[in-house]
């Protein structure tokens, strides 16, 4: 794993892909569940995607890049817009096995729950995160986040009583249904791979060429007004000397 980050770094093109495709199922639902729109979701995964590849090469030694994906995915999630899709058209209704009132009743509940204790629930009934990662993916301490599971527990089980297992069961079940098929994992990761690693070539291309300019300009300004240069050089030359002899007269003086 560590030769393939450090590859993607470089924005080797296979290795970038590589990351890619293993985090993308887990992006996919997590935007999915969290936005519950179909319009919405889809713009959340692809600017998480592009922005991982921009900043990969900027990635420090040792990173975990699930860690990363999980956090930046939850950033995103929280800034797209707030969730106005109709409950019967919510992803975690459509995804369902079953469009039962009792589990329409208790995604409602889910999506009326505060946004952070909304995202405990999904994160640890969904992709199975623990408090510790809840906490680096959520930005909190394990402590917080697992405040914010518990309340969200608490608060469904209110409201589900007794069929609080199966309704989260059946949850659990629609959420792994948002998993994409490889072929779709496969053409959307190649897809944003290609258009991201050819802006950071043309954005490297940009800084040469400037670079290049530069010192084509210093070489050119040297060779158009050498001979002043040189009169100035010797002038300055001329006055040290001239100040250092005179500092050495006045000291044997």
């Amino acid at each position: 794993m560590d030769d393939t980050i450090n590859r993607a770094r470089r924005s080797d093109r296979q290795a970038v892909e590589t990351l890619l495709c293993e985090s993308y199922p887990a992006m996919h639902r997590i935007a999915h569940a969290l936005a519950g729109d179909p319009k919405t979701a889809p713009k959340i995964v692809h600017l998480v995607l592009r922005r991982a590849v921009l900043v990969m090469p900027r990635w420090r030694k040792g990173i975990t890049p699930e860690n990363w994906f999980y956090h930046h995915m939850l950033l995103t999630a929280r800034g797209a817009s707030p969730l106005t899709v109709p409950i019967e058209r919510d992803l975690l209704i459509t995804a369902g096995p079953t469009g039962s009132p009792a589990y329409m009743a208790f995604i409602r509940a889910l999506r009326g729950l505060p946004r952070q204790q909304m995202e405990a629930f999904v994160l640890n009934h969904g992709e199975k995160l623990n408090s510790r990662l809840l906490g680096v993916s959520m930005d909190c301490s394990t402590r917080a986040a697992t405040v914010h599971f518990e309340a969200a527990t608490q608060s469904l089980q209110t409201i589900a009583g007794e069929s609080f297992d199966d309704l989260v069961a059946r949850f659990e079940q629609a959420y792994m249904t948002l998993t994409p098929p490889t072929t779709v994992i496969r053409t959307a990761v190649r897809r944003e791979a290609t258009v991201a690693i050819w802006a950071i070539r043309l954005r490297r291309l940009i800084r040469r060429l400037v670079a290049v300019s530069i010192l084509a300009l210093i070489g050119y300004a040297v060779w158009r007004w050498h001979p002043i240069l040189l009169q100035w050089f010797d002038e300055i030359r001329s006055r040290t000397q001239t100040q250092s002899a005179s500092a050495w007269l006045g000291s044997i003086i």
